[in-house]
């Protein structure tokens, strides 16, 4: 936790000088949650839902963006899932986050699928193609599945990719539980142009917003996705997204002091590398009295 507050500077000693507290965010999840009393308060009062970041990697005998990844994130029962696609040299889909394939020297957009498919991860996982990802993902329909479209260096790749996870997801009748994100502006257009009605969410992690709510809005961009460098540095893009009827996802959500941060500013979503840990602080009876006190 210091290690993070200290990579925020100045705006991570004021963290650490107290700055915990209080949020609120349209709760419905009640599907998504245990019957215990402290989570059905938790929702009552409208937490920041809770994203497994590239799934649940974290755990025991897990890689990033694989399968085990997503089970270990399905079985904690949270709002979504988020992982990363890229297309590659020769034309398939696949769940990883690229540029490089984990404990290799392969590229996920420049290698092909034949020489990826071999590759063995550190944890003794496989690379899943997109197909594979979605119907393992469809057995738990009530979490959503969170896709972010890697930047590619051509936009007809990203509107390839784009297209074939919509035609997937609709062959396997899981369009509802599909959400869109990605840093390319261009890709988050054409999901919101293909998948018309579903999320679509722009990706930012620098302080130079370049994308204003006005105009995300505009295009059919439904919320913004910053890291906690972006939205901490400069919380009124929380209140200009809302001003627009945008959500607001902060991270990545590690510690319990940038959760009481996301509660304080009513962020609306919280994606994590530690999914099961921040589960049980915004369960927590403090996190809970908190979010109470947040005017909606």
């Amino acid at each position: 936790i210091q290690r993070q507050l200290k990579e925020l500077g100045e705006f991570g000693q004021r963290i650490q000088c107290g700055v915990s507290a209080a949020q609120d965010r349209h709760g419905g999840g009640a599907q998504n949650q245990t019957d215990d009393g402290a989570v059905l308060a938790l929702v009552a009062v409208a937490q920041p839902k809770l994203v497994a970041h590239r799934g649940f990697y974290k755990a025991p005998g897990a890689d990033e963006n694989t399968i085990v990844a997503l089970q270990n994130a399905q079985k904690l029962g949270l709002y979504g899932v988020e992982f990363d696609v890229n297309m590659t040299a020769d034309g398939q889909i696949i769940v990883a986050h690229g540029p490089k394939i984990l404990g290799t020297e392969l590229n996920a957009q420049t290698d092909t699928w034949e020489a990826i498919k071999a590759a063995v991860l550190p944890n003794g996982n496989k690379v899943p193609t997109l197909r594979e990802w979605l119907v393992e993902a469809k057995k738990v329909p009530e979490i959503k599945q969170i896709c972010e479209i890697k930047a590619h260096p051509s936009p007809k790749t990203e509107t390839a990719i784009v297209e074939t996870l919509v035609k997937l997801a609709k062959e396997l009748d899981m369009l509802d539980q599909i959400e869109f994100t990605s840093f390319s502006y261009h890709a988050c257009k054409e999901a919101a142009r293909l998948a018309p009605g579903r999320p679509v969410l722009y990706l930012n992690s620098s302080l130079g917003v370049k994308v204003t709510a006005e105009s995300a809005a505009a295009d059919g961009i439904t919320g913004l996705s910053y890291s906690m460098y972006v939205y901490m540095n400069m919380p009124h893009l929380v209140e200009d997204a809302r001003s627009k009827g945008l959500e607001t996802t902060l991270w990545i959500v590690n510690h319990p002091e940038v959760v009481d941060w996301a509660v304080r500013h009513r962020i609306d979503y919280i994606s994590s590398d530690y999914p099961d840990k921040m589960k049980e602080y915004l369960a927590s009876p403090k996190v809970i009295k908190a979010a109470k006190r947040v005017k909606r």
